[in-house]
């Protein structure tokens, strides 16, 4: 009997999940090589595997007020921001605009420049770069303070504040929080947390 062409019992090549690399990282950031979430014609990317668990608004100490919360006076210590053809009233890490002879707490503008970062601020690292966090949002040191930015893709955070919107994207819930969108992730210490996503 002539011998069979090829190995029967030699095992499969190994399948490689392809790797991305958004426009503009640096070459020696690691690539995504988890496929994309598709969902609206769009692409979501993360480290991490999705790991759905509760939402739990967190609150941070001194005077922060999440989205929507009323204030009849403004803080003494309040900076007035003007921004993007609008004036913002700025308040230990919190945005505010007059409302209803009142102040609301609005979104910060992204773009917009703070004088000085609350107590409770934390900073992240991400792929070399140093970021800020408070109460939802990211700043970098910009010329007279710190600069509103997008959420850093990659950037793990802990606590999400009250106000984040909950997006069913055909079986992954995304928190999103001005603009930026969060994915429900457990950690290498099995910690419950947040990844920013690339959303192209």
């Amino acid at each position: 009997m002539r011998p069979q062409p090829g190995n029967p019992g030699a095992r499969p090549p190994v399948t490689r999940p392809p790797s991305h690399r958004p426009p503009g990282w640096r070459p020696g950031r690691p690539s995504y090589t988890r496929p994309p979430h598709i969902w609206n014609g769009r692409r979501f990317y993360a480290y991490h595997r999705y790991y759905d668990h509760p939402y739990r608004p967190y609150v941070w100490v001194g005077p922060w007020h999440p989205m929507g919360f009323f204030l009849a006076t403004m803080y003494a210590t309040a900076t007035i921001i003007a921004w993007d053809n609008a004036n913002y009233y700025y308040n230990a890490g919190v945005f505010y605009q007059p409302y209803n002879g009142g102040y609301q707490v609005v979104a910060p503008p992204i773009g917009a420049i703070v004088p000085s970062l609350p107590s409770g601020t934390i900073t992240l690292d991400v792929d070399g770069t140093t970021y800020w966090y408070f109460g939802g949002s990211f700043f970098v040191p910009a010329t007279g303070g710190y600069q509103v930015i997008a959420g850093p893709p990659g950037a793990i955070v802990y606590n999400l504040p009250d106000g984040c919107t909950t997006v069913n994207a055909n079986g992954v819930t995304y928190l999103q929080f001005n603009g930026t969108y969060f994915q429900p992730i457990q950690d290498a210490d099995g910690q419950n947390g947040y990844e920013v996503v690339d959303v192209e």
